[in-house]
């Protein structure tokens, strides 16, 4: 009988305890940012910042370095296609998360975006192998270039026109698609 008085009081205290333990963990679980909410928020940080130093060259407040455009390209090419699609694979329901619930009611259209993406950062990647010293006329938009996505226009298909235009336009054609991909599948903050 001793001995079950000891169990007995041994529970009374550890049953507290581990019920306190558990709702921290609970209401810590519910919380935290799941590792990919944290990787695709690094990787979003990473494409804006190459962003940014592309545009720099483009508008000529940096001087251009092909090396520097290479490796800011290749940056948003590593982390948009299914790298990106695959970070957001269930994410409408994740606590702490930026993303719409629309990206898997509408998977298929994000999946063109991210994909999208790589292409036009690989194009210009390509401009920058192409472009060894100086960001020459061919990679400039001119004036009377198409943009496309006009109501009686021609679409812009990434994967059929990304090469044949100028980088500046593919840089601006990327540009577009986080845009449009920002206003459909991401919750601003209030």
């Amino acid at each position: 009988m001793g001995m079950n008085a000891s169990v007995t009081k041994l529970a009374v205290l550890v049953f507290p305890i581990a019920v306190f333990v558990t709702a921290i963990s609970v209401a810590t679980a519910q919380t935290a940012a799941p590792g990919n909410i944290v990787q695709r928020q690094d990787g979003m940080k990473a494409m804006a910042n190459a962003a940014k130093s592309i545009n720099a060259m483009f508008k000529d407040t940096s001087p251009y370095d092909a090396k520097t455009f290479k490796a800011a390209a290749e940056a948003i090419r590593a982390h948009s296609g299914a790298t990106l699609s695959a970070l957001f694979d269930g994410s409408g329901t994740t606590v702490g998360s930026k993303a719409s619930p629309g990206i898997e009611t509408d998977r298929q259209q994000f999946d063109t975006l991210a994909n999208d993406l790589g292409i036009y950062a690989s194009a210009l990647s390509l401009a920058a192998d192409r472009n060894p010293d100086t960001l020459g006329p061919g990679t400039r938009m001119q004036a009377g270039d198409a943009m496309g996505g006009g109501p009686f226009a021609r679409k812009v298909d990434a994967a059929r026109d990304a090469a044949s235009m100028p980088a500046e336009h593919a840089f601006h054609m990327m540009l577009q698609t986080c845009t449009s991909c920002h206003a459909k599948f991401r919750i601003e903050s209030k």
